[in-house]
């Protein structure tokens, strides 16, 4: 089992088990091959020997019929010079038949020789006959020499006969050889076309094809599409490629969402510093005639103090409707004042909640929502930004608001948790389903109709309370309502 894991993990060891397995095929069969070929070359000289033998023992057989004619030629016509010629002649077919015995040592032909020495004994009585025409002596003689001759002869013809047997049995064992190499070298070539198409189709899907893919991800990645994947189809460096290419493009689609909502984030800022300069002129615009106003209250309640109640009531009203605008304008205008900067100090919950529900109950939805608070007594002060509080607060109750119908209700429930202060946002509406819940705090994200909403509030106020060492999380959401969690830490250790 680990043998067979280990062999998975390693491409250059399934390449190279495939080779093996084709060099097996190669030596099995060329082996073969080779042994049939040394075969063949046995049998090949085998017929080369006994094609020797062939023509030396034809040879031998002209000899013997040579060897007879001069003793034919004196009986015709009486030439004793032609007994030195035989003598020759006898000399020589010796000497042919010992050669041939030394030179084959497993071929006797003893019997040979014993007709020659009977034909050479004969030859004496017939060169000592004297020349006569009617002498019936020699005709004998020669027949008997014939006699030994033919035999001899017959004698060479068995010999060729054995040798003929002999290279025909070997042809056809060479034959035979060469059919069986031929059936291997076709059985060889048609293993190795078949080892060669499976690691063909081995190195197309298992290097090929994945590489393919990944190139078609990468091309893909290149064009901003990070849901991109590349298949793995192995556990070894093929596979761990593509699992490091596919961990890549998760990096680099995290890294695209947070340089997105480092972007959202950047223009919600500059749309909020833009803002705190249109609020700063909107309240130095409307700050100069309101304090106008308030000073010519306050001059004539002055004089007709005392004298008419009634008009001195009414400007008493007046002037404090005047000094509850001005608290207004400079509550938006700490509101939307921008700070790249955080000050993080210490201070009371109380008044942050308060201005909170007063500036969001400002909104323009014309919905009755009914919004309660619920403060723990002795709550210890909070080491925060104290505007970014309340930027997040004003945007939870605010999305609450959107949350619930006409009569709906909001609860503000504020007490100390451990290390620091709870704050739970809960309202009666129709909740958040589950199938988003965890995309909520996403950039881009937004449940309202388009054009109501960016999807930045939460993911937006979430970020900015981690900025200051807070946190923002959804307790829970069904159909009777969301609750939403903010901490804040109490102590400066806490932050750090």
């Amino acid at each position: 089992m680990k043998i067979e894991h280990f062999v998975s993990q390693h491409l250059s060891i399934k390449i190279g088990l495939w080779l093996m397995i084709i060099f097996i095929m190669v030596a099995m069969f060329g082996w073969d091959i080779l042994q049939d070929m040394k075969r063949l070359r046995f049998e090949a000289s085998i017929v080369e020997r006994s094609n020797h033998k062939s023509h030396e023992l034809h040879n031998l057989e002209i000899s013997i019929n040579r060897y007879i004619d001069p003793m034919k030629e004196f009986l015709i016509t009486g030439d004793y010079r032609l007994e030195a010629y035989f003598n020759q002649l006898h000399q020589g077919l010796l000497t042919s038949i010992q050669s041939y015995e030394n030179h084959y040592t497993n071929h006797s032909l003893q019997t040979i020789v014993e007709q020659v020495h009977r034909i050479y004994a004969l030859s004496h009585h017939i060169f000592t006959l004297p020349f006569a025409v009617g002498n019936m002596e020699g005709p004998i003689l020669l027949k008997e020499v014939n006699e030994h001759g033919k035999i001899a002869v017959s004698q060479l013809s068995k010999q060729h006969q054995n040798l003929d047997i002999q290279v025909n049995r070997a042809m056809r064992m060479m034959d035979g050889l060469r059919m069986d190499m031929r059936d291997d070298a076709l059985a060889l070539l048609f293993v190795l076309l078949i080892t060669l198409m499976f690691l063909t189709h081995f190195i197309y899907s298992s290097i090929v094809l994945p590489l393919v893919r990944m190139r078609k991800a990468a091309q893909h990645i290149g064009e901003g599409d990070f849901t991109q994947q590349s298949p793995v189809t192995s556990q070894d460096e093929i596979g761990e490629l593509s699992r490091a290419f596919n961990t890549m493009g998760q990096a680099l689609k995290e890294r695209d969402k947070h340089l997105d909502h480092a972007r959202n984030l950047a223009a919600y800022q500059e749309k909020m510093n833009a803002l705190g300069f249109i609020a700063a002129g909107i309240a130095h615009e409307i700050g100069n005639p309101l304090a106008a106003i308030s000073v010519s209250l306050q001059v004539a309640q002055k004089k007709i103090r005392k004298k008419n109640y009634h008009i001195d009531s009414q400007l008493e009203a007046a002037l404090i409707e005047s000094e509850r605008i001005e608290s207004i304008i400079q509550m938006i205008l700490n509101f939307s004042r921008h700070d790249s900067h955080r000050h993080l100090i210490f201070f009371k919950f109380q008044a942050v909640i308060d201005n909170a529900v007063y500036l969001a109950q400002m909104s323009p939805d014309k919905k009755t929502i009914h919004v309660s608070t619920e403060i723990a007594p002795h709550l210890p002060a909070v080491y925060s930004d104290e505007n970014i509080v309340l930027q997040v607060l004003i945007n939870l109750i605010l999305n609450a608001i959107d949350a619930c119908k006409d009569g709906g209700s909001i609860h503000i429930h504020a007490f100390e948790g451990r290390n620091g202060i709870m704050l739970h946002i809960k309202d009666t509406g129709s909740g958040i389903p589950v199938d988003v819940q965890q995309a909520v705090f996403e950039p881009n994200f937004t449940s309202k109709p388009r054009g109501q909403g960016t999807g930045l509030g939460l993911a937006i106020s979430r970020e900015l309370l981690h900025s200051i060492y807070g946190s923002l999380q959804l307790l829970h959401s069904d159909e009777q309502g969301s609750c939403f969690q903010i901490y804040l830490p109490i102590h400066p250790k806490e932050s750090a």
